[in-house]
């Protein structure tokens, strides 16, 4: 009998692995190694590493342009930016980029790269692959996320405990937000509405109205909630949130209510988050292990884990 139950169970488990690669498709995964230097390539369908590129010291954010078929990886302890050709995966060249850059993001047209410094968004002519301006911000900006409308940029200045908010035209900050401590990355709703900052000295999260700039709430995680990264779903339900303390997991929020719906425990320390084009599994990276994980958005149960290299990090996307 308990064979026949172990045989059932094995099957069930099978069957829900077919059903997650089937319902994936064709799709393709760029995870940073930071300790590796490199970027390990992974067919989403199978869940195998394809290839393995080589980059600068310390990759950390990968920006993808499919318009253009090359990828942007910021190599924090080299001051540059890999250029990455999608179709051969090899490296095009490497763009001076001050300050230990570490978030990315793209002007609405691709022509201009914006790259966070130490006080500084700095601006890169992707034409001529020369710095051409610097957007002065807080100090010790790291993530830099795009509105969805492409009009504006946000990073969080975790020493001054603030949001800069940037209008990409005018290459000026229009606003600055005074949040909690330490607010080292943040996420955008899909309907471009709201922001939610994590703030990890505070184990909390500051809810913005993007419209106004205003502070309309701070959700009090449970404790070493430490927000380090923070995404939404697709479809703005709900909002995953990575702890900063080791071993303290991702929990799953509601983002009507707040209430934490979810909880993923792990050893390591999770950084990347993305999901399919289906939306309906969820990747995430163990920075601490070097791997990355499909994980079920639903139950926020592992599905499967695969190595990529030490210090994987950040997660794109392409199909």
């Amino acid at each position: 009998m308990n064979h026949a139950k172990a045989l059932l169970h094995s099957m069930v488990m099978l069957a829900v692995g077919v059903v997650h690669a089937a319902a994936q498709g064709p799709h393709t995964l760029y995870v940073s190694n930071q300790f590796a230097d490199t970027i390990s390539v992974v067919d989403g369908a199978t869940f195998v590493v394809a290839a393995t590129i080589p980059t600068g010291r310390n990759p950390h954010e990968i920006l993808v342009d499919v318009s253009k078929g090359v990828a942007y990886i910021s190599n924090r302890q080299e001051n540059t930016v890999s250029v990455i050709e999608l179709r051969s995966r090899k490296e095009l060249a490497r763009i001076p980029a001050p300050g230990a850059p570490h978030g990315l993001a793209l002007s609405a047209d691709g022509a201009t790269l914006f790259s966070t410094g130490r006080q500084e968004i700095n601006v890169i002519d992707l034409a001529t692959r020369q710095l051409v301006a610097s957007i002065p911000v807080g100090q010790a900006p790291h993530m830099l996320h795009r509105s969805p409308d492409k009009t504006r940029l946000y990073t969080g200045n975790m020493r001054d405990g603030t949001i800069s908010v940037i209008d990409i035209a005018r290459r000026a900050v229009i606003a600055t937000i005074p949040v909690g401590r330490t607010p080292e990355d943040l996420a955008i709703s899909p309907d471009g509405r709201e922001i939610l900052v994590g703030n990890q000295g505070d184990d909390s999260v500051t809810v913005i109205d993007a419209a106004t700039h205003a502070v309309t709430s701070t959700v009090k995680l449970p404790e070493r909630g430490a927000p380090i990264r923070l995404r939404y779903s697709p479809d703005g339900k709900t909002v995953f949130i990575a702890s900063r303390r080791i071993g303290a997991g991702v929990l799953c929020m509601d983002s009507a209510t707040r209430a934490i719906i979810g909880h993923l425990p792990m050893d390591g320390l999770c950084v990347g988050k993305n999901f399919t084009p289906d939306h309906r599994v969820l990747y995430m990276t163990d920075l601490r292990g070097g791997t990355i994980s499909q994980v079920d958005p639903e139950t926020m149960k592992v599905i499967k884990t695969l190595p990529t290299g030490a210090g994987a990090d950040c997660i794109e996307v392409v199909q």
